[in-house]
């Protein structure tokens, strides 16, 4: 009688102190989505700093023309170096703050998945380890919507194109500037040659607008991707707060929820988007239980937006080759 009443008391201890393990996996199952789509931001992000990077291409023919159009007009002595940027002078650095930064994101997100690979391994799970992982959660939820207005109030900006078409202006510029002083003193033989360049000024004009086009398309995939995984960690802690209330049938439909919730962050309305950051991030700012945190996130997410792309570092080397 008293092993029975032991064995009650223990039940009713694991009832109170516990949930089953299929509602774990639920949560487990929500929080995997989560960690997929903020996953797929941090790729977004670092994909968005490539591409920054990124020089045009170029054929070999190209590539051959322009460094001995360099090389030879080049007025500092050769050396492998000189060479070297004769034939790139695109060539991006590396930064490690960046590279660490984007480790470090990845890292967090995939030990929160972990979490809940360990809550599934038991056959009670705690409802304090339940309540320490949705606080992990709003962390990292809180993160995503500072970087998506983070990048929001740090666009990117295709350095190395827009310095292609800046060179090719410029080039275009002088000689045009030249042909027209000399049409004036009378050489009327070169106005073909002067409709020329404006006809070839107007092409890079082209090419400004559909680098100016790739830099928002870009900007729009990469906070949309943010946002949506801000919004599926919103849910991951909705779901984790309310444990206790919800049964299985309940937390089985929160993975269809979240997909639906998500899917309204496309990137094609981009001024709503923005707008939803920045409302999220102030709101979290103001929070007393969360401004301090927001703040750090807020300033780290901004120093690495800034550290993305080196200072005018092509245009540089150029004027290097020409002095």
């Amino acid at each position: 009688m008293r092993r029975w009443a032991v064995s009650v008391l223990i039940m009713g201890s694991l009832a109170l102190g516990g949930c089953s393990v299929e509602k774990a996996r639920a949560l487990q199952g929500a929080a995997l989505q989560f960690r997929n789509e903020s996953l797929s931001a941090i790729e977004a992000i670092d994909t968005m700093r490539k591409r920054e990077l990124e020089a045009p291409t170029r054929s070999s023919a190209e590539i051959r023309q322009a460094f001995v159009n360099r090389i030879l007009n080049s007025k500092v002595e050769v050396s492998g170096e000189i060479i070297d940027l004769a034939i790139d002078p695109f060539q991006p650095p590396k930064v490690a703050e960046w590279d660490t930064f984007i480790a470090d994101l990845r890292n967090q997100y995939e030990g929160f998945s972990e979490i809940f690979t360990k809550l599934d391994s038991r056959s009670t799970v705690s409802r304090d380890e339940v309540k320490k992982s949705a606080e992990y959660a709003k962390t990292l939820t809180v993160q995503m919507a500072v970087l998506a207005k983070a990048i929001s109030d740090n666009p990117p900006v295709l350095v190395q194109h827009r310095t292609t078409a800046i060179v090719k202006l410029q080039a275009i510029k002088k000689e045009y500037q030249s042909i027209q002083a000399r049409i004036k003193a009378g050489e009327t033989a070169l106005i073909a040659r002067k409709a020329e360049l404006e006809n070839q000024a107007g092409e890079v004009l082209g090419e400004w607008q559909q680098i100016k086009q790739e830099e928002q398309r870009i900007l729009e995939l990469t906070v949309a991707q943010c946002m949506r995984a801000a919004a599926m960690g919103k849910e991951v802690i909705e779901a984790a707060n309310h444990y206790d209330d919800l049964d299985l049938n309940q937390m089985n439909a929160l993975i269809p929820r979240i997909l639906t919730t998500a899917s309204t962050f496309t990137g094609r309305d981009y001024t709503t988007l923005r707008t939803k950051a920045t409302r999220i991030v102030s709101e979290i700012q103001t929070d007393p239980l969360w401004r301090g945190v927001a703040q750090k996130l807020l300033d780290r997410a901004n120093a690495a937006a800034g550290s993305r792309i080196p200072d005018r570092g092509a245009e540089v080397g150029i004027r290097n080759l020409e002095k």
